[in-house]
């Protein structure tokens, strides 16, 4: 059974230190959120981690790491502390241990996968560090993404819309000979919470929405289920069109809020 959806704003990842990292593919630009092209890219798999501090603590109870070019026995590890030395150490007040990377196993054509740890409580700390092993080869991720899970108390109505968006174009003449226009293809998501009530609307979605009108970027994990198709479900990205909630249409004192999405990854 699917399990309720989920969207993140990505926080701020603070000052970062690296063990490995290549001239122009910095450990910094996994911050660059709304850029898929600026990655951190290892060389080699040494000494393969990265730890930040936010500068004050966060809290926290999501992390992944987007579009790494993991392989079957890539692994991950995740700390969270107070301090430095908490999550340079073993005595981190949060500690994954090690786990893959992969979960659950799947083969994709393009090779890239997202990580994908919810915490089992919000942790509200300064400190974090990954790090990255078992792995052959130069390590290569796009995004790091912490924060808080925005999770609503019921399912997304029916008609929900999985789909695609070409960014380039293509004109056929009179004679057949396309014209094409080269760009990336983004996928797109499409749904709408139908239910929420007026609590759920103010402390949880409006002020996302809000935070991130169109310009601003979130995940949002539309079946976090622990099955293969998770990672074809998640997405990160836009929000495409001026986000807006209608009250009162399923019943008096109900939202509505209709998402649409589309997603870099």
């Amino acid at each position: 059974m699917a399990a309720l959806p989920f969207a993140v704003k990505p926080l701020a990842l603070g000052t970062m230190a690296t063990g490995n990292e290549t001239a122009g593919k910095l450990a910094a630009y996994l911050g660059e959120t709304k850029y898929i092209g600026m990655t951190w890219r290892s060389t080699g798999a040494s000494n393969v981690w990265i730890r930040g501090d936010f500068g004050t603590a966060q809290v926290i109870d999501f992390i992944s790491l987007l579009s790494a070019n993991a392989l079957p026995g890539t692994t991950i590890r995740v700390r969270l502390g107070d301090t430095q030395a908490h999550v340079d150490g073993a005595s981190s007040p949060y500690d994954s241990g090690v786990v893959s990377f992969i979960s659950p196993s799947i083969t994709l054509a393009d090779g890239l996968y997202h990580s994908h740890l919810q915490l089992g409580s919000p942790q509200t700390r300064r400190w974090w560090r990954i790090d990255i092993g078992s792995h052959t080869g130069d390590f290569e991720a796009a995004m790091l993404i912490m924060g808080q899970m925005i999770t609503p108390a019921r399912y997304y109505s029916q008609g929900h819309k999985f789909g695609v968006e070409d960014m380039g174009d293509v004109k056929v003449n009179r004679w057949g000979v396309p014209d094409e226009t080269d760009g990336l293809i983004f996928r797109t998501l499409e749904f709408t919470l139908g239910w929420m009530d007026e609590a759920e609307f103010e402390t949880k979605f409006r002020p996302l929405t809000e935070a991130i009108g169109k310009r601003g970027v979130a995940l949002w994990c539309f079946d976090p289920a622990a099955t293969t198709y998770r990672q074809a479900r998640t997405y990160f990205g836009w929000l495409k069109d001026a986000p807006y909630a209608t009250v009162g249409t399923a019943k008096p004192g109900t939202v509505s809020h209709d998402f649409s999405i589309l997603s870099m990854i």
